[in-house]
C-alpha cells in the first residue's frame, strides 16, 4: 500500500523535473530564471536519490551505495556553476543526468 503512494510521489517528482528541465534550457534574457530552475533541478535530483536510497532494504548495501553515488555528477555540476558564476550547459546536463539516473534506478534497475 505504501509503495503505491511512493510511486505516485515519484511520478509527480519526475513530472516536475521534466517541466524544470524544459524551462532550464529555454533561452531567457534573465539569468535569475536559469539559476532558480537549476537550483530546483538539483533539489529534485537529491529528493529522487534520497527516495531511491531509503526505499531499498537495508541488506541491499551495494544498490544503496550506487544510488547515493549518482549524486556525484550533480555535485560536479554545482562546482562548475559556482566556478563560472552562472549555470552553463555542461552543469545543466550533469544535473539532468543525475535526475535521470536516480529515476532509472528507482523505477527500473533496483
Amino acid at each position: 500500500m505504501n509503495l503505491g503512494a511512493l510511486l505516485i510521489l515519484e511520478l509527480v517528482i519526475l513530472f516536475s523535473f521534466i517541466i524544470t528541465s524544459i524551462f532550464m534550457f529555454i533561452p531567457k534574457k534573465n539569468d535569475t530564471v536559469h539559476k532558480i530552475f537549476f537550483s530546483l533541478a538539483i533539489a529534485l535530483s537529491v529528493l529522487v536519490t534520497a527516495i531511491n536510497a531509503t526505499s531499498l532494504p537495508s541488506n541491499f548495501v551495494t544498490q544503496i551505495i550506487l544510488s547515493w553515488l549518482g549524486l556525484i555528477p550533480a555535485a560536479i555540476g554545482v562546482i562548475i556553476a559556482v566556478a563560472k558564476g552562472k549555470p552553463n550547459t555542461v552543469a545543466k546536463l550533469l544535473v539532468m543526468f543525475t535526475s535521470v539516473y536516480g529515476a532509472a534506478c528507482y523505477l527500473f534497475l533496483f
